[in-house]
């Protein structure tokens, strides 16, 4: 396979990559922040994400409620067309006909359901900013509070960083969906079980 190829078969992983490398490079010439210390207590996870659930299943029923009324009227119609080619008669001199009108309905009502998760999910992304942007986060659940509030780092670019960063992972957690959110909380406890489980040596 050609390189050029590859590199435009697999540009995202590219760009991604370069970009981490290069905020590496900064972090290392110029910001060399400390660390801010998280502490995940296994049996306080469930209730320090669960203002997060909550907020994320809101999200999703108010993208239903924006999105359902403006797209299901033609997802509707969409369906019916599908419904009354397959209600066709069967007919050998008119199957060929059949399944490529079938295909052809099958295929716009797909297109169509595309574009309604691609339309809903901007909408779940801008309401996920903004509630994260209100306080909704996930991340500053986990620091020191004392931390947070010492008026040296507060003061400090991290502190921005931090925050910019935290209201960006919260903003795709929500947007996940209420669902998403448990599956990290699920996640993070299998870990921490199966390490329990494990023999001391």
């Amino acid at each position: 396979m050609p390189l050029t190829s590859i590199i435009r078969k697999n540009w995202p992983l590219f760009v991604s990559g370069a970009a981490a490398l290069v905020g590496v490079i900064v972090f290392r010439a110029r910001l060399n922040w400390g660390t801010l210390g998280l502490t995940v207590r296994l049996q306080d996870l469930s209730g320090l994400l669960a203002p997060l659930a909550f907020a994320a299943a809101v999200i999703e029923r108010a993208v239903e409620i924006l999105v359902s009324p403006w797209r299901d009227a033609e997802a509707s119609k969409l369906e019916r067309v599908v419904a009354t080619i397959r209600a066709r008669p069967a007919d050998t001199a008119a199957n060929a006909q059949n399944a490529a009108d079938l295909k052809a309905a099958s295929d716009a009502i797909d297109e169509y359901r595309g574009d309604t998760q691609r339309y809903a999910f901007a909408v779940s992304l801008t309401l996920s900013v903004l509630v994260s942007m209100a306080g909704v986060r996930a991340l500053g659940n986990f620091v020191d509070a004392n931390k947070l509030k010492d008026p040296v780092f507060s003061q400090s670019p991290q502190y921005l960083f931090f925050l910019c960063v935290d209201v960006a992972l919260s903003a795709a957690l929500l947007a996940g969906g209420a669902d998403g959110i448990h599956s990290v909380v699920n996640a993070v406890t299998s870990f921490f079980d199966r390490t329990a489980a494990k023999p001391q040596a």
